[in-house]
């Protein structure tokens, strides 16, 4: 993760907003949630504000408008040069979801490309949802790039077919990495990121690529493959609480938990065990309970009564919902050190140089550091005080 999100200054806002987004339509909560909405000193650009810094502003306005909790709009302020907040964020719900279609056709093209050779990829993340929606918060989901996971024969055939039909190679983060090179077209909207592998490095441990394509199933129409709505979450979460080290650095996901508590708010009892027998045997259950409990705290989802959780993984979801309120520079601090700390571990330097860890040498680390500062000359600074911030 490349991406330290703002930090958290109002508890009371978070509050609000994990109350609006929570799942249970309960007709009997929403004229308090309305009188909150009504309070002195409420601020409608503040909860935006914090809906956008935390990836989360489509579900709001959706949560919004499906409860009626949205202010009427008066006659006059379609007049008004800023507009009223209800039409402003109308209007901004349309334009997502007149890129949402973009991206929809986007994707139907690749799709078209790869399988006039041959090729069904397996479509992960958010890209999946314009194609196979669950339900109707669906389309509230942002995505930033297309990511389909391909067996790595395929990847390079699917690579070749869409550069020549005028897809830009982008600048690869490391040789033989879990995806190959962003590829862009000048007229398209968004990347589209060729995986070999489902997760990076250290998410594989939980969730390896051969067991995400034992587990995927064809769409109706065969031309792709997604993962039903458990493992769809799982994924969610190994690869913000692993992949993007959101458990060991304590980075509060608000856009991943809001994913998963709408991912499982059906799930049967049987569903639940085979997630916690699957994480369990894959050393994995504090990541499990930790998110839980986050979810939990946000959004007041009761916790499954049969999934255990242990006091470590409590503290961490404390720690996590803490941290995010933190001062910026003891977060940012701890943000750097870490991602420092990971680059220049064997086992990061071993995915890179293609070694064993046993053999990564200091040359290797000062192999890595010529390169960083090569890469982000005239920026290094921007880049450690979080300017250059970007989603990974």
């Amino acid at each position: 993760m490349e991406l330290l999100p703002p930090r958290i200054r109002n508890p009371a806002l978070l509050a609000l907003l994990g109350d609006i987004l929570r799942n249970d339509a309960d007709p009997a909560a929403i004229p308090a949630l309305r009188l909150r909405l009504m309070k002195y000193g409420f601020s409608w650009q503040a909860l935006t504000d914090l809906a956008t810094q935390q990836d989360v502003l489509p579900p709001l306005v959706h949560a919004l408008t499906e409860r009626a909790l949205l202010p009427p709009a008066p006659r006059a302020a379609e007049q008004c040069r800023d507009g009223h907040v209800t039409l402003r964020l109308q209007q901004y719900y349309r334009d997502h979801l007149a890129r949402r279609d973009l991206l929809k056709t986007q994707l139907e093209s690749v799709l078209g490309h790869l399988n006039r050779v041959g090729i069904v990829p397996l479509i992960i993340k958010g890209a999946r949802y314009p194609l196979t929606p669950m339900a109707a918060w669906c389309e509230a989901r942002t995505f930033r790039d297309i990511d389909l996971l391909l067996r790595p024969d395929d990847a390079r055939r699917a690579f070749a077919e869409l550069v020549a039909a005028g897809y830009r190679r982008g600048q690869p983060y490391m040789a033989d990495y879990h995806h190959l090179a962003d590829l862009q077209h000048p007229s398209e909207p968004a990347p589209v990121e060729l995986h070999t592998a489902a997760l990076a490095v250290a998410g594989q441990s939980v969730m390896s690529t051969d067991f995400v394509w034992r587990n995927a199933s064809k769409a109706a129409d065969g031309r792709f493959l997604v993962l039903p709505s458990e493992w769809q979450a799982v994924h969610c979460l190994v690869h913000h609480q692993l992949s993007d080290r959101g458990y060991t650095r304590r980075i509060l996901g608000l856009k991943p938990l809001w994913e998963w508590m709408m991912l499982s708010r059906d799930w049967s009892r049987d569903q639940w065990q085979v997630i916690v027998t699957h994480m369990r045997e894959a050393g994995a259950l504090d990541l499990l309970g930790s998110w839980l409990v986050q979810v939990q705290r946000l959004f007041g989802t009761p916790l499954p009564e049969f999934v255990p959780i242990s006091s470590q993984a409590s503290e961490n979801a404390t720690a996590t919902l803490h941290f995010a309120l933190a001062p910026h520079w003891r977060r940012r601090t701890g943000f750097v050190l870490d991602q420092f700390r990971h680059s220049f571990a064997k086992d990061t330097l071993a995915a890179r140089y293609r070694k064993a860890p046993a053999n990564i040498s200091v040359a290797d680390r000062v192999r890595y550091l010529v390169h960083l500062l090569r890469e982000h000359r005239g920026a290094l600074l921007r880049r450690l005080v979080g300017q250059s911030d970007r989603l990974s």
